[in-house]
């Protein structure tokens, strides 16, 4: 673990990662992009996030990386808060991020995705004011593929993680679920897609196209996608709206 030489904040804005290695990450874009491209895509992602994340600052940032990806990020990311993800799933991975984080007398701590580009910063800071409500034990940040692309805590809670088929759509209603046996209470934030499969792709060269802020939040990944698809040039371009508002479960 290494870590910048700052007096710290009392809150943690994490983002748990993987090395850009081709064929090792994105594969599902594949064969649609090649596994080089898929693991470029996803390097870009990767570096647009950590920079939005350091915007805010509110918190101290820091960057979990998996389970073989020491070197990578030792070499590319040696400026950054470091902490090595331990565990044998993601579940372990995710709960153990939170104690040692934890350990080091963060009051609220708050885990990002790596692939969900369009988060708005908005959306951190509405986090962080829910967890300092009496009433919100967790806040979670829905995924349209049925996952999260963010939680955040006030403590350590390893049920939330527990038994948990990642990388499928039960994973927020038995997360949810989770909580409630655990008598948690949790906030939502306003759903986000992250990017895994080519229509996820196509909708977020979608947004480059037609949105600024998009291009503002991600602005290496749009780079690069417009390298490959000349977006600046896109005429047909459909445009996919969808409401959601806060909500708030408490369990009975």
């Amino acid at each position: 673990m290494t870590m910048r030489n700052r007096k710290r904040k009392t809150r943690a804005l994490v983002v748990v990662a993987k090395a850009p290695m081709s064929g090792l990450v994105k594969t599902r874009l594949c064969p649609y992009l090649s596994p080089a491209q898929a693991a470029a895509l996803y390097e870009c992602l990767l570096s647009d996030i950590v920079g939005k994340m350091e915007r805010f600052t509110e918190a101290d940032a820091w960057l979990a990386f998996a389970p073989g990806g020491e070197d990578y990020f030792h070499q590319n990311y040696f400026d950054k808060r470091l902490l090595a993800q331990r565990g044998q799933d993601l579940g372990e991975r995710l709960h153990h991020v939170f104690v040692d984080l934890f350990r080091m007398n963060y009051k609220q701590v708050l885990i990002a995705d790596s692939d969900s580009p369009t988060v708005p910063l908005s959306s951190i800071k509405r986090a962080y004011e829910w967890l300092s409500k009496d009433n919100c034990d967790v806040v979670l940040g829905p995924s349209e593929d049925g996952g999260y692309y963010l939680v955040g805590l006030r403590r350590a809670a390893k049920e939330l993680f527990r038994a948990i088929p990642w990388s499928t759509q039960a994973v927020l209603d038995l997360t949810l679920e989770h909580a409630k046996t655990a008598h948690l209470r949790v906030a939502l934030l306003p759903r986000a897609y992250d990017i895994d499969v080519k229509e996820d792709l196509n909708r977020l060269q979608q947004d480059f196209v037609t949105s600024v802020e998009a291009r503002h939040l991600a602005p290496k990944t749009f780079a690069y996608l417009n390298r490959l698809y000349g977006l600046r040039n896109s005429t047909s371009v459909e445009i996919a709206v969808t409401g959601f508002k806060e909500t708030m479960y408490e369990p009975r």
